[in-house]
């Protein structure tokens, strides 16, 4: 039937991390047709295993996504947590590839074949510059040449571990000061920059995510990309694009405060493919279908997006993954701690008991206290006596932007001067007071805490 194409156009989320998994699956199943789930947490088997439900229950195959910037380790416990791309940028070309290969082929274990890397925003840095709040350590860097170097390394390292690259967030999240998590993100910084990646490596991702950024001088209604044509024209006109497009989670605010069911129309007509992560799916399911038949929905359009959608699919059915490799980058990252402006403690590397967490990240935190260190958020009071080193976490996070220490914990540091390692975006360092001797980290993943837990002093 043609209405029940436009089940195919709607990808629920499943949050194992907040105890959603099975039961929130089979209630879409029972409700619609979905062929997409985003999986957010979860042991690896257990998701290899519900990934095998699923496809028993809906007599089809059923594609898994997932958020893998940082390894499969990311959001699967079991497997390799890996160092964040701002980290993998100063390692190299080759840490790149090896990391989106070991991505890939970990992530074909637990069932999940569609991997929503790599990043190709932008994150330039410098005075005169945009500076995003939401990609910071999440991107390659800020130079378009290099990004598009690193980041396709890494894409191809997932195609040839046999799963589906998804660079991300079209046409530049790096181009706008605002997070489209929390807000509207409206950018006026030159596009043609942010769109070098994209156009450099279309070749190689055979999908592409859609982020809620708005450029009025582009588009002068001021509709995010996700819902403006002229905006994805650029993509799929002037570039040619013709791969799947899967929009940004809708439950953020960037995508619009009218009902998302009813504006998720204009999403599909402005030339996106896929819906992910709609606050209600049922409903946004039936929304679609009722358009269809109402005509407000041009089936050639869902025909289109429906096909698309079903390509990448027939390439996991199609192509056998690889397994996981050796993967060596333990030298490499010893050489990305970076004394902090107020120099080093020399060659001690004394291990953190406390972390102060500005912003980070659930994988990272829930390390952290494996290890025994006490995470603390920023509005707790500093202990009478600090320990002899602490951790500063001050990564991009949802929401978070770059956020500076309160006055009672800096006063606390400039008084005691512990050994201080800061860990984050690229300008976290200097969230530290200028007079601290510690280390800077490119990063807040557990690959790259390991560093300050397993091999201290």
């Amino acid at each position: 039937m043609t209405v029940r194409l436009t089940d195919s156009l709607v990808a629920p989320a499943l949050r194992l991390d907040k105890g959603e998994g099975l039961a929130e699956a089979l209630r879409c199943l029972r409700e619609f047709d979905p062929h997409v789930f985003l999986i957010f947490g979860g042991d690896a088997e257990d998701v290899a295993w519900m990934h095998e439900i699923l496809e028993e229950q809906a007599g089809h195959p059923i594609l898994f996504a997932a958020d893998l910037e940082r390894g499969a380790g990311q959001q699967f416990d079991g497997l390799t947590p890996l160092p964040d791309a701002y980290a993998l940028g100063q390692i190299g070309v080759e840490a790149a590839y090896d990391a989106g290969h070991r991505t890939a082929a970990e992530a074909a274990t637990a069932g999940v074949r569609w991997i929503y890397a790599p990043v190709l925003d932008l994150h330039r840095q410098g005075h005169d510059e945009v500076s995003s709040p939401i990609v910071g350590n999440r991107a390659f860097g800020g130079d378009p040449e290099r990004v598009i170097e690193l980041a396709g390394a890494f894409a191809q390292g997932v195609t040839d571990a046999g799963c589906i690259p998804c660079g991300k967030h079209f046409p530049g999240h790096g181009a706008c000061p605002q997070d489209s998590h929390t807000e509207m993100a409206v950018a006026f910084d030159d596009i043609e920059v942010h769109l070098e990646p994209f156009r450099a490596l279309l070749d190689q991702m055979p999908s592409l995510m859609a982020g809620h950024i708005e450029f009025p001088l582009i588009d002068e209604s001021g509709l995010p990309a996700t819902r403006s044509r002229k905006l994805m024209d650029i993509l799929r006109v002037d570039m040619g694009y013709d791969g799947c497009v899967v929009t940004d989670a809708l439950n953020m605010a960037g995508f619009g405060d009218e009902p998302h069911d009813e504006v998720a129309v204009q999403a599909l007509h402005a030339g996106c493919d896929l819906l992910l992560y709609p606050e209600d799916p049922v409903a946004l399911a039936v929304t679609l279908r009722d358009a269809m038949q109402r005509g407000d929905l041009d089936e050639a359009r869902v025909r289109q997006a429906a096909a698309r959608v079903d390509k990448l699919i027939r390439f996991t059915l199609d192509t056998e993954p690889e397994a996981p490799r050796p993967l060596v980058l333990g030298a490499s990252l010893r050489a990305l701690m970076k004394p902090l402006p107020g120099g080093s403690p020399g060659r001690s590397h004394p291990r953190p008991d406390i972390a102060v967490n500005l912003a980070s990240t659930p994988d990272a935190v829930s390390f952290l206290e494996e290890f025994g260190v006490v995470v603390l958020s920023p509005d707790t009071e500093p202990p009478e006596h600090l320990p002899k080193s602490v951790l500063v976490l001050c990564g991009a996070r949802e929401g978070h932007g770059l956020p500076s220490l309160p006055g009672p914990w800096l006063e606390a540091l400039q008084r005691e001067r512990p050994t201080l390692y800061v860990a984050g975006s690229p300008e976290a360092q200097f969230v530290a007071p200028a007079s601290a001797r510690g280390w800077y980290l490119p990063g807040v993943s557990p690959a790259l805490l390991t560093l300050l837990l397993q091999d201290a002093d």
